[in-house]
């Protein structure tokens, strides 16, 4: 069983890179299937997102930063490489996905998410439940408390009476982990004018290779947005041609966090000149997203 996580970061997260490298190594001491795990970052350094003629700290302080960090990853298969041409998460998933055609789950991973040291030992656990058919499925951990109540079928139970938007404020480092017994519960999703899946592209979402044969990540979503709305609402036409069953498993009683609390990485990138291309890319991506869904729907029928 070969599992990839690919996480991209960019200068500025250099710092956020280094913790999450070195938490995934804590992490693999618990593993004990022998499952071959894969780790592929991309450091984006393009003249496109940093003015590095402007910047106070060169382009190599940054190179050699993630040099260093590499040297965490020495329990799997590690790709670690500087880029020109990714430019946001999404266009690192895309490549993660094509370079490792013979992997059966791929995560995704950002680099401002807290999770315990159970994580990678429960997924490889959850996943093996799998083994026999290799369905086309996501498995995600739990939440805290977010933006609205369409996210609560993700959340904790213990989390479920905090108000929305808990996340702003809560201590991820407390809040993560292993809350109780752990199982897999399948989610269902019945708010109105929602697809039954749910999930965020970068919370530690494990996505089955047969799953994104189906859907792949198309080059028309850009760099950065949608990918996980996509494949959501694409499931969802898969599912309704009646044709597929396509699943999302959450594990109860594993949270994850973002760090909302102690993020904070403006001693960076106040010595840089950065472009930030979010709206930019986003728009693009909604273009994308909304022309392929149409596609995927006009060819089920």
């Amino acid at each position: 069983m070969k599992i990839v996580i690919s996480i991209f970061a960019l200068p500025y997260e250099i710092d956020e890179l280094d913790a999450i490298i070195r938490e995934l190594k804590k992490a693999s001491h618990f593993l004990k299937l022998g499952y071959e795990w894969t780790i592929d970052v991309t450091l984006c350094v393009s003249d496109d997102i940093v003015d590095w003629k402007r910047s106070g700290l060169p382009r190599s302080y940054f190179v050699e930063r993630l040099h260093n960090i590499s040297g965490y990853a020495d329990w799997c298969r590690a790709r670690f490489r500087v880029s020109e041409d990714v430019l946001g998460c999404v266009s690192q998933r895309r490549r993660s996905y094509v370079a490792y055609p013979d992997a059966d789950y791929h995560i995704w991973l950002d680099t401002d998410i807290v999770f315990g040291q159970s994580m990678l030992a429960a997924i490889e656990s959850a996943i093996a439940k799998f083994l026999d058919d290799s369905p086309p499925i996501v498995l995600t951990p739990e939440i805290v408390r977010i933006w609205d109540e369409t996210w609560d079928c993700l959340v904790n139970e213990r989390y479920r009476g905090m108000p929305l938007n808990y996340q702003r404020t809560n201590d991820p480092y407390v809040d993560c982990g292993v809350k109780g017994e752990m199982s897999l519960e399948l989610v269902s999703n019945s708010i109105p004018g929602q697809p039954r899946m749910k999930f965020a592209g970068g919370w530690f979402t494990c996505l089955s290779t047969t799953l994104l044969q189906l859907t792949g990540i198309p080059e028309s979503l850009g760099h950065y947005g949608y990918e996980d709305t996509y494949i959501m609402w694409a499931a969802e036409s898969f599912n309704q041609s009646g044709n597929y069953d396509i699943k999302q498993f959450k594990i109860r009683n594993l949270v994850v966090c973002e760090n909302y609390k102690y993020r904070n990485n403006s001693y960076l990138a106040n010595h840089l000149s950065i472009f930030d291309r979010k709206k930019e890319f986003r728009d693009l991506a909604e273009q994308g997203f909304r022309s392929e869904l149409a596609t995927i729907r006009k060819r089920l029928g």
